[in-house]
């Protein structure tokens, strides 16, 4: 077994946080260090200028954090999560230090400019092998010329598993958790406008209420938005179905299991074709209800494990006739569980094949259960 430092954000609720665990039972020792919770004590207008600057004292702690916790730990192997702000130098003065290093991004990095840092950009060359989970950028990560390994996203089966509530905020037809953008707004306001059961929990959703406009919004927005337009408007519909920000933990297993359909928006500003959702809402017991990519139809056989949509209407179509059939909707929902179990698509699977590829390209040096 190996000791492991995980640089990441694992705060609670997060898949990091999620990630970390699963190397734990896996049988390693490991050792985390929040990388984001700089960011976190910063304020707003300290975060805006030293992100552009790529400098500063945020920046200098996340480094200074990374370089003890490894003087201190003496790690086998170094597990980097989504770090654009880890400077080569720190990267180097870990490599002396004698552990494997590897990076991993559970979120598009190319694809999207705010993701990416020339921090980053001249930190990814100095990893030993660069995890990926976007095969849409595998071209990308290629030219960095490192050796590569793709693992797709997953679950947390500590987590995410059915867990039924009495309380009756988590109960609807059709539920979505997740942050807006242009096309999920007119998604789900198609379905409340034809009358679907429907709650939504995530964050960015508030602007809805009242339609106001302010700096701050217009540059999240702008961000989650990419080149997709968008209006500052109220929306009474989606208002109404919003039940508040985003939920963790027990709380996000309860929102899931309580939607008997699960919807798995994925996002307009990138190409993906699969996200956590597309596991985490059949692991909790839900029906997935998600775009038809060829990502998900090779993870879930469509109409037995999981159903997909193209357009608004079929989107429509099959909300209202999967909430009005329950003995096909729960075959579905149970098949898709099962699909997620045998299919072996939680994160301690995930990594316990991934850290196998890696032995295989860089040689043996770890048991693995």
């Amino acid at each position: 077994m190996a000791k492991i430092l995980f640089l990441g954000e694992i705060g609670p609720g997060q898949t990091s946080l999620m990630r970390l665990r699963a190397l734990e039972r896996l049988g390693h020792e490991v050792r985390g260090v929040h990388t984001i919770e700089p960011w976190i004590r910063a304020s707003w207008v300290q975060r805006q200028v030293q992100r552009q600057l790529r400098r500063g004292s945020i920046v200098d702690e996340i480094n200074c954090q990374a370089l003890q916790a490894a003087r201190e730990f003496h790690p086998d192997l170094v597990w980097a999560e989504k770090q654009e702000y880890l400077r080569r130098q720190t990267i180097e003065d870990i490599r002396r230090l004698g552990p494997r290093l590897v990076h991993f991004t559970p979120d598009p990095y190319f694809s999207l400019d705010w993701k990416r840092t020339p921090l980053m950009d001249e930190a990814l060359g100095g990893f030993d092998v660069l995890v990926y989970c976007k095969m849409y950028e595998q071209a990308q990560y290629e030219t960095i010329g490192r050796p590569l390994v793709y693992m797709p996203l997953g679950y947390c089966d500590e987590m995410h598993r059915p867990l039924p509530s009495d309380d009756l905020r988590w109960a609807c037809a059709v539920g979505f958790l997740g942050g807006w953008e242009p096309r999920r707004e007119r998604l789900l306001h198609a379905l409340a406008a034809a009358g679907a059961d429907l709650k939504i929990w995530g964050g960015a959703w508030d602007f809805l209420r009242d339609g106001r406009w302010t700096p701050r919004r217009q540059i999240v927005l702008g961000q989650l938005a990419g080149a997709d337009r968008f209006h500052f408007q109220r929306d009474p519909l989606i208002a109404a179905a919003h039940q508040g920000g985003e939920v963790y933990a027990d709380d996000y297993a309860r929102a899931l299991t309580g939607a008997r359909i699960g919807l798995g928006f994925l996002r307009t500003v990138c190409e993906d074709q699969h996200t956590t959702r597309t596991f985490e809402i059949p692991a909790c017991g839900s029906m997935l209800l998600a775009d038809r990519t060829e990502e998900h139809r090779e993870f879930f056989k469509e109409g037995k494990e999981a159903v997909f949509f193209e357009s608004v209407s079929e989107l429509i179509d099959k909300v209202t006739f999967y909430s009005e059939s329950d003995a096909e909707r729960q075959r579905i929902a149970s098949a898709g569980y099962e699909r997620c179990v045998a299919g072996k698509y939680a994160y301690v699977y995930r990594l316990r094949e991934a850290l196998r590829k890696i032995d295989l390209l860089l040689g043996p040096k770890f048991r693995y259960p």
